[in-house]
């Protein structure tokens, strides 16, 4: 895997000869940039958190399982588990009174809410709670897998996304070359720009400084295109003279004439 990562970036041409990789390395390498990508979420995880949300904060008190908490405006309220606002009404205040449109969590009475902008999806009774810090602990688990497992499988799709509209140019090949070849070849490639969407999530590029990387991490697949480009020009030439004055058979140019490179050990 080390060397596929460096040459990817030092020599992308080498690419090719990894190009009968089998299929579980090829996708536990997707899912290896898929765990890079999703490090925000676990720095996040790590760093966001806030233990200031409890009794005294929030001037909730459980009564007979029924969270009672004073009127705060809503607006005030600055309560989160992992980036998420929690918010915390009164008996006088309504679910419909908060006009954040992100995800959002809402305590009232005996009650917690699961809130995407006007959309309420998901509530559960809370009257086994015994305190606003056993809910909040709670809130925080039942938080961190489903953003971990969303996050996941969001940047999986995002790579299998980058791969497939990166493998259009190469569809020109399709004749020559297996399209599930020219997948990892192209996997492989897009190397750097997996490595720059990592370092984009944690520390949030400026935009013009994020194009301007990401253009010069396109240039390994450029470089992987026309590499197959002048093999596959070189093989129908050749071709072309054996036919014009040897007289050989005139087959379709087979797929290991042009990507014949000796691969590397699985």
């Amino acid at each position: 895997m080390y060397n596929i990562i460096r040459e990817s970036i030092t020599a992308p041409k080498e690419i090719i000869k990894y190009h009968s990789k089998k299929g579980w390395f090829v996708f536990f390498y997707m899912l290896f940039f898929t765990i890079l990508l999703s490090l925000d979420i676990i720095v996040l995880l790590i760093a966001t958190n806030n233990p200031m949300v409890n009794e005294e904060t929030t001037n909730c008190q459980v009564v007979d399982g029924s969270f009672e908490c004073s009127e705060r405006l809503i607006e005030s309220q600055d309560y989160s588990a992992y980036g998420i606002p929690i918010y915390f009404l009164s008996d006088n205040q309504e679910i419909t009174d908060i006009t954040d449109n992100d995800y959002v969590i809402v305590v009232k009475d005996q009650s917690m809410t699961y809130r995407f902008g006007s959309t309420q999806f998901y509530q559960m009774d809370i009257s086994s709670f015994k305190s606003v810090s056993d809910l909040y602990d709670f809130i925080k688990t039942t938080v961190v897998v489903p953003l971990i497992i969303a996050t996941i499988l969001q940047n999986i799709l995002i790579i299998i996304f980058i791969v497939l509209i990166s493998t259009l140019p190469f569809l020109r090949f399709r004749k020559e070359i297996r399209y599930k070849k020219i997948f990892k070849m192209v996997t492989f490639a897009a190397t750097p720009i997996f490595i720059v969407l990592s370092i984009n999530n944690l520390l949030e590029l400026d935009m013009i400084i994020f194009f301007v990387v990401m253009f010069l991490a396109y240039r390994s697949i450029f470089v992987l295109q026309k590499e197959l480009y002048v093999r596959s020009m070189m093989r129908k030439q050749k071709q072309y003279y054996e036919d014009r004055f040897h007289e050989t058979d005139k087959d379709d140019i087979k797929e290991e004439d042009v990507i014949d490179q000796e691969e590397d050990d699985e």
